[in-house]
């Protein structure tokens, strides 16, 4: 039987490893976001508390236009050096009689009202150089 020879030097080989750490980043005052999501720096967002225009229906009520104000300061590909407003536009089909599409119309009203409001925050928030 031959004896195989051992070698000396130990092998040497690459692995490559995902290594995670926490990472200090700067927090907006107006940001709520727990940025459980983010597993790379470029992941970050920061998202400020949510509006919704909500109508009630027969079937329940709906939540539409969706806005908050948001910055991705470290994003990769379309980095947001000041905070943007991110608008859902989406939601639930409801058919309305007249009456039920009025009252609609008027919530919808309001909630455009809280969007200007939003804006107007959104507008300090960037003027104090909050980013």
């Amino acid at each position: 039987m031959a004896n195989s020879a051992m070698p000396d030097d130990p092998r040497t080989v690459h692995v490559n490893l995902l290594i995670t750490k926490s990472v200090e980043i700067d927090e907006p005052s107006w940001c709520a976001d727990p940025h459980q999501g983010a597993h790379y720096r470029q992941d970050v967002t920061h998202n400020g508390p949510e509006i919704a225009a909500e109508f009630d229906t027969p079937l329940g009520a709906i939540q539409y236009m969706r806005a908050w104000i948001s910055q991705a300061p470290y994003g990769e590909l379309a980095p947001e050096p000041l905070p943007l407003i991110a608008v859902e536009v989406g939601g639930d089909a409801v058919s309305l009689d007249p009456a039920g599409l009025r009252a609609y119309i008027a919530t919808t009203r309001a909630h455009l009202d809280a969007l200007d409001q939003l804006a107007d925050e959104c507008d300090l928030i960037r003027s104090r150089g909050e980013a």
